[in-house]
């Protein structure tokens, strides 16, 4: 890449292990003070460290030393194939201090690319008032606020997670062909699903499955392989609790996405077994009438139904979630990027 003005005071690269004590420091500093981030090392180093290599581009000034700017980002595969490398973003955080350059924080955006040699960059969870607009103003990136779905218990009486204001009638069909049946290992995925033949953006393959799903180090995630012996889907799903009640999230999805149409039954039934006030899902760009068709209503603006989605701590109200990307055949969903991301210190787990 050319030199310019900002290499002129800063070493603009990408984190090494030497690095992470003082990017810890920045973040408690300069983006949140206590962030889990900023105190728990391994989750730091699951999140964005390959072997040596730290996931971040760091603006060092040549001066002080000091770090003035992060841009963090996290890997959806280990491919070699330029044409399906894709990164989500996370921690992007410049100083404010009037030693620094203007725009430091979109020249990062833009070295992220060349510096981690990937495809497309993706954003899930941004915030739409500074990085949505950002993205919009200097990258042309499209944006989108995601879709929410969810299925509640009709049975209980007392709701301690969801508000229930207006009832809803659900209805859904019944495969009897379909088969719902869980995968607990990178192995069991493997022998049910061909990852390379879903031909998603981004991609995701069997090292990010098994890294995000089976090998994270607080969260228990359900994999469950659905089948109507044509063709192969595979839900990934989390348990949530607070205050002695539960519910299920759907956090993402691969493969044949109509076959949803037909879990409905398996929903409601999860529910009434495991006494979830209710199942939740976000997404964009994933087949709508197949998350109607499975009994599934949507969380629209000035809805006076509440289906939470803070928990670390509880918050109980709706949340909307932002996204951005360059492709417009983008799939993204709610552990997409660092989204379904551990807020409290390990002592909570």
């Amino acid at each position: 890449m050319d030199k310019n003005h900002y290499d002129e005071q800063y070493d603009i690269r990408l984190g090494k292990s030497q690095d992470i004590d003082a990017i810890m420091s920045f973040i408690d500093t300069y983006w949140s003070k206590g962030h889990i981030l900023s105190k728990d090392r391994k989750l730091f180093e699951y999140e964005f460290c390959d072997d040596d290599k730290v996931n971040m581009v760091l603006a060092i000034d040549r001066k002080s030393n000091s770090i003035h700017g992060v841009l963090g980002f996290l890997w959806t595969s280990h491919t070699e194939d330029y044409e399906k490398k894709a990164i989500w973003g996370s921690v992007w955080k410049v100083i404010d201090s009037p030693e620094v350059i203007p725009f430091l924080g979109i020249e990062l955006a833009k070295r992220v690319y060349s510096l981690s040699g990937a495809r497309f960059f993706i954003g899930n969870g941004a915030n739409p008032k500074t990085s949505i607009r950002l993205r919009k103003l200097f990258f042309n990136s499209e944006t989108v606020k995601l879709n929410h779905y969810y299925l509640y218990n009709q049975k209980m009486t007392e709701l301690k997670l969801a508000f229930i204001a207006e009832p809803k009638e659900q209805r859904f069909l019944v495969n009897r062909n379909l088969s719902i049946n869980r995968l607990t290992s990178i192995d069991d995925v493997n022998g049910f699903i061909d990852l390379d033949t879903t031909a998603h953006i981004p991609y995701k393959d069997s090292w990010y499955v098994d890294k995000r799903f089976f090998r994270h180090p607080y969260y228990k995630y359900f994999v469950w392989g659905i089948t109507d012996s044509r063709s192969q889907g595979m839900i990934v799903a989390r348990e949530v609790s607070h205050d002695n009640a539960k519910a299920l999230r759907i956090v993402d999805y691969y493969g044949d996405q109509k076959l949803f149409a037909d879990t409905g039954y398996f929903w409601s039934r999860l529910i009434d077994e495991q006494g979830y006030e209710y199942v939740d899902f976000y997404e964009h760009g994933f087949v709508q009438d197949a998350i109607f068709a499975a009994g599934f209503h949507s969380i629209n603006d000035g809805d006076a139904n509440i289906i939470p989605n803070y928990f670390e701590p509880f918050v109980r109200e709706n949340v909307d979630i932002w996204g951005h990307f360059e492709d417009s055949r983008t799939l993204l969903f709610k552990a997409d990027g660092d989204q379904d991301r551990p807020n409290q210190c390990s002592d909570q787990y």
